[in-house]
């Protein structure tokens, strides 16, 4: 496990402006973000979570409510919850594992991870036939579980977010540019 001032200084290390925090199934306490985007100003680090459901793994970005860590959500209930409170839902490192196993055209992320080193380079051609059919954007994630890996998947976004209304604002603006070293991508 990568401590948080590693991933931070990883990602700073790799020319990054900032980062979400998305660990599996919990948050990280507003507290303690205010306390680390004090010490790493003018880096900044916002808040996110990766829930795991039955099949898959969804990034939820801009939202910090502990409902999020209750581990019993379906993916219809997590989506309607991420609309209501106004955050970014992205399905993370899909056909890792398997085919998709949530209904994204009746309920549509807000983008789907193309790739990151848990994305298997075979289904890049698929995932993005998915994501235009659906109308989403594509991301590139670290997957930070080593710090290797920071900074060779990330995103750009518009303007310079100070806070987590500001990267949502960015990210609902739908241009994003998604990087990556393609030396990265996994072999699988």
């Amino acid at each position: 496990m990568v401590s948080e001032a590693e991933q931070i200084r990883a990602a700073m290390r790799g020319g990054l402006d900032g980062m979400v925090f998305s660990d599996h199934d919990r948050l990280v306490d507003r507290k303690h973000l205010a306390e680390l985007n004090h010490r790493y100003a003018p880096f900044r680090i916002f808040t996110g979570i990766e829930v795991s459901l039955a099949g898959e793994h969804v990034l939820v970005i801009g939202i910090h409510d502990p409902a999020l860590e209750s581990c019993i959500w379906g993916y219809n209930d997590l989506h309607r919850f991420v609309r209501r409170h106004k955050g970014f839902l992205a399905l993370a490192h899909p056909f890792r594992y398997r085919d998709i196993s949530v209904d994204i055209e009746k309920y549509p992320p807000d983008a789907i991870e193309v790739f990151s080193p848990n994305t298997p380079v075979w289904a890049e051609k698929k995932i993005r036939q998915i994501a235009a059919s659906i109308g989403c954007e594509l991301l590139s994630n670290s997957d930070s579980h080593n710090s290797q890996m920071i900074g060779k998947y990330y995103n750009v976004v518009e303007g310079s977010p100070a806070d987590d209304g500001e990267l949502l604002q960015s990210l609902r603006k739908r241009n994003l540019k998604y990087c990556y070293e393609r030396s990265s991508l996994p072999r699988f």
